[in-house]
Order: structure tokens, then sequence, then C-alpha cells
């Protein structure tokens, strides 16, 4: 398995530098570093606000990561929309919330910004930054874990997965245990030559007293080579992913599993298309090519997906998702043009020969800034294809299961805008996340899309408040929950009484969250920044995994600290001067 997986990252490597070295030259001298913003970073928090406040024209936030460059070009955007007479003449323009958060972002991203305003992200010396974060985390957990299997042997398992942390999804699968947990994190990046970046990131997790059977208490949790081609950056690692309008989880792609290997291709910054495609708006899109993990009976299947957000009014977002799962052991029996049609999605396959697994989403999103700036979003997700249904192009439609994901967010509760409302539902269809010959949504056991798993649903109701001023800004959120799952999948399939036990039922769970961050400010060690999250979240559970007749309690209780440290850094001489002579 190790083995396999070597050889497939450096058949990614090699074809990275093969496609970089075709066109490093005419796009060099338009290069910078790029660095992802990891998804848990209050950055995102931040410019959810500015976006909800209105002051943001073009963040496309249904593809995500972004990087700490695209971070600063839209706190600048911010900031020159603050100040602009258009905003001026309206009653929010005087938003000493928003100044406030403009000023977080320059002091978190106060580099990117530096390079921006001087005009010198193109032309950057090669540089190590150490320590760009580090965290640490106590999680006492308590209750029962979900958990899905639907039993069978080898190719007949359609779903095997479990969730990590009760009441703490979307956190990278890092393992906890019942108890008290310790985690730590620590992250660095380096720059070479002014377009070539590479950072990682290390975890180190489990309970205090004990080591979780199965899993290693140190792992690398993140480690990504990226290639800066103008505008498109190349890349080959581990990247968490997140796509689509949902706050609370997402149907495509999630980080509730951890990342995995692939290579990516996206754009930094929005662009407009070419010709009467420029209609189309500002225009975001990722694309990947990658591996999933072996504890399958059709052990590493290979992914691939796309994702493509436009923006073509200024009230009104789109956008268009796909993958496709397939290959594997004893599940790859075709030709070359047979990969390519799978990896296309221009030819699915069959069983015979080698399945698929397809995933089509299609997603829309509102702004109505003279209703206090509320934005209301639907998404469809699809899962696999109308082959037998639709003669003929059935095979090309994703869409034979389908699950439903939509909400409102109001960022101004309050005129202030330092009280917000959102409302999300979720409903997720019996046949989501499955498939036979293992091609299921799941790595290293943990679900890729939502953490709910198939033939459930959500809503949730969340209140937020921003409190404190310049020196102390921080925001409290409670969330409401009410969660369904019956115990089936697929075609009305119950899970097997030989791990579930006899006369399953319908899951029925209520509770809260209430999480409290406090962003990055306070000085530490000179030109440090320092943040905390707390998150305590509780869970009245009855039928936990369809146990008839047993009722439960699920509790979590979270403090989170960390520390950045961006200024730290080393500048090198070497690459630069040689790079921009080419």
């Amino acid at each position: 398995m190790l083995a396999r997986s070597i050889k497939f990252a450096a058949a990614l490597l090699a074809l990275l530098v093969l496609v970089g070295e075709v066109m490093l030259a005419p796009n060099i001298s338009a290069s910078t570093y790029i660095v992802y913003v990891p998804l848990d970073d209050p950055i995102y928090q931040e410019l959810e606000t500015l976006n909800g406040l209105g002051f943001l024209d073009d963040y496309l936030e249904e593809v995500k990561p972004i990087s700490r460059i695209e971070a600063a070009r839209l706190t600048l955007e911010a900031q020159r929309n603050l100040a602009s007479s258009e905003y001026l003449a309206s009653p929010e323009a005087d938003d000493p919330l928003a100044k406030t958060l403009i000023d977080r972002l320059r002091l978190e991203l106060a580099d990117e910004i530096n390079w921006v305003d001087t005009e010198t992200e193109d032309n950057l010396p090669n540089m190590i930054h150490p320590l760009e974060r580090a965290e640490a985390a106590y999680i006492y957990s308590s209750g029962g874990v979900k958990f899905w299997n639907s039993g069978g042997k080898n190719a007949d398992v359609v779903i095997n997965a479990s969730e990590e942390t009760p009441l703490l999804p979307n956190n990278d699968g890092i393992p906890t245990g019942a108890g008290s947990n310790e985690i730590f994190r620590w992250s660095g990046w380096g720059g070479l030559g002014g377009f070539l970046t590479g950072y990682g990131e290390i975890e180190a997790s489990g309970p205090f007293t004990r080591s979780l059977a199965g899993n290693s208490r140190v792992l690398p949790l993140g480690a990504e080579a990226v290639m800066d081609l103008g505008n498109h950056a190349l890349s080959i690692g581990q990247e968490e992913m997140w796509w689509g309008t949902g706050h609370f989880a997402a149907l495509s792609q999630s980080n509730n599993a951890p990342p995995f290997v692939a290579l990516r291709l996206q754009n930094v910054h929005p662009s407009l298309l070419p010709s009467f495609l420029r209609y189309l708006g500002q225009f975001r899109y990722q694309v990947f090519f990658g591996q999933l993990d072996g504890d399958r009976y059709n052990s590493h299947p290979w992914i691939d997906g796309q994702i493509f957000s436009f923006k073509p009014l200024p009230n009104f977002e789109f956008g268009f998702t796909h993958t496709i799962d397939f290959g594997g052991r004893y599940n790859d029996n075709y030709s070359f043009s047979g990969f390519l049609g799978r990896a296309t999605g221009f030819n699915t396959g069959n069983p015979q020969s080698g399945n698929t697994n397809s995933r089509g989403g299609i997603y829309l999103k509102f702004y109505f800034p003279r209703l206090r700036n509320l934005q209301v979003y639907q998404e469809i997700l699809g899962e696999d294809n109308l082959t037998n249904e639709v003669y003929g192009v059935g095979r090309f439609l994703p869409f034979l299961a389908t699950s439903y994901q939509g909400g409102f967010y109001l960022p101004r509760l309050t005129k202030d805008g330092r009280t917000d409302l959102r409302f999300e539902y979720a409903i997720l269809e019996p046949n989501y996340s499955i498939h036979a010959q293992s091609l299921y949504w799941t790595y290293d056991d943990g679900l890729m899309g939502d953490a709910l798993g198939p033939n459930a649903s959500q809503v949730d109701l969340a209140m937020g408040r921003w409190m404190g001023g310049q020196k102390n800004l921080l925001k409290l959120t409670l969330d409401l929950f009410y969660t369904e799952q019956a115990p089936g999948y697929g075609n009305n399939v119950q899970y097997p009484t030989s791990i579930y036990g006899p006369s399953l039922t319908k899951e029925r769970a209520g509770g809260f969250a209430l999480d409290f961050n406090a962003l990055p400010l306070t000085p530490v060690l000179r030109e440090a920044l320092a943040a905390a999250h707390a998150r305590v979240a509780t869970e009245y559970v009855h039928a936990p995994n369809y146990t008839r007749g047993v009722d439960s309690w699920r509790a979590l209780v979270m403090f989170s600290g960390s520390l950045s440290m961006n200024q730290f850094k080393w500048t090198l001489p070497g690459l630069t001067s040689i790079m921009s002579h080419r």
C-alpha cells in the first residue's frame, strides 16, 4: 500500500515538473508564492462577514481554500469599497465593525498586503517561514460515535465510515477518543524562485492516557508543493477542500475526512473568461486528480473532480460541481482509452470492465441588499448516473439519487451588522455517499462530503454576535440543530442486524453548539498574533445508531489556542535572480 502511494506521488510529481517546464517561461514574470489558508483559520470568518456587510465585490466563497495573496487582495478591495464615494453615500458607510475587521486582516496578512501595495508580489526573494501557525487544543468528548457499515464481503460493501469526534465534524478527520484529548498542530512554508511554494502541517493528537487502536499519534496533516503560473496554480499534495454554498456542511467535498494526495489546478484570483463567455462574470475554478485509500476491497480507486463558480451579476452567483470515483484493484479491467473515458466522465463504464460512481451538483446564491444584505442559497447534488433510466445520454447525467441543501444568511439582523442569523437545511438521499465496488465517498473511514451520512436530514438555526472593539473583537455563535437518520440505505436496504442489533428504528437527535472565537490580535512575542476558539456542544439522541429503546447524551468541550508568527522568516539569496533572467 505504501509503495503504491509513493509511486503515485512520484508520478504526479514528475508530471508537475514536466508541465511546469513547458509553462514556466512565459508566466514566470507574473508569478508569486501561493500559500493556502487552512479552513479553520479566522480569515474566512472575517471575509464572510465583510462579504455579508456588502464590502466585497467578487469573493466566490464556494471554492475553498483560497490563498493568502487572494485574501490580501480581498482585504484591500474591502478597504477601497468602504472608503469609496459609493459606499459613503449609504447608511452603512461608517461601519466600525468593517473597519475593525479590515484592520485585523491587514495585521494577519501584513506580508502579502505589503507585496500588493508595493507591487513586488511578482519579484519575491527565496524565503522560509518555519512557523506559519502553531495550535494547541484540549477536547473532552463524551457519548457514542456514529458509524455506517453495510456489512457484506469484498465488493458487496457499499459503505464503511465513522465519526472521529462527536459534535466536531469538518476537522480533517483528526482522531480522538472518549474523555480528555490533546491536539497539537504546526505548519510552515517556504518559497523558491518567486514561483514555487512548499508548505506542510503536522499534527499530534489522541487521548491523554492511551493511544487509539489503528491510529498513529503523530501524522502529517497536509503537505503540498505549489507552482504559480500567472493566475493559475498547479500543485501536488494534500489540500483541504470545501465546495458549494453550505456553511455547516458541504454536500460535495468537505474537510470532514483527512485531505488526500492529488494533482490540482486552479486560478488564484477570480477572472473573466474570453470572448462572449465574459458575460458569465467573475470566474473561479478548481480541478483535481487523485487517489483514495486502500482500506476497501477495490483498493486505491482514482478520483477526479471539477468545480466552476460564476458571478454574472452583482447579486447572483451560480456554479457546477462534478466528481467521479473509478478504478481500484479488481475494478480496472479497461484500456487506456477506458481510463480516459472514466476520468473525463464521457464513458462511465460498466461493472464488468470497471464500474464508476459519479456526482454532479448545481448551486445558486442570491443577494438582496435592500433586505439588510440577505443571502439565499440552494444546492442540489445528484449521485450515480441515469444510465438505465434515460436512454442514450443517461450515462452523462449523475442525478439518479438527489440530495438537497439550502438556507439563508442575514448578515445584518441588527442594522450595525454585529448580529447575524443563519438557517440551513440538508436532505440526504438514501444513496448519498454509497456505492458497490467499494466506490463509496469516504477517505480513511471519514465521509468526504456531509458528515451526516446517507438517508438523513438536518436543520440548523444559528445566531451570532460580534462583541468588543478594536483591541478585543470576538464572536459568540449559538447553533440549534435537529437531525433524523433512517436505519437503511440504497433502495430500502436495512443495516445488518449482526452489526447493529435487531429491530432497528429511526434515530432522532437535537442539541446546541456554542462557539466563542477571539480573533488574532494580542502581541505575544512582539510580532506574533494569538487567537482562541472555545466550543461547548451537547446533543440528546433517541435510538443512537438506530438502536430501539435506547436514549443517550453526547457532549463536547473544546478549548483551542493558536499562535501565528508569519513575520518570523528567513530570506535567502539564490535562485531568484537566476530565474528572473530566464
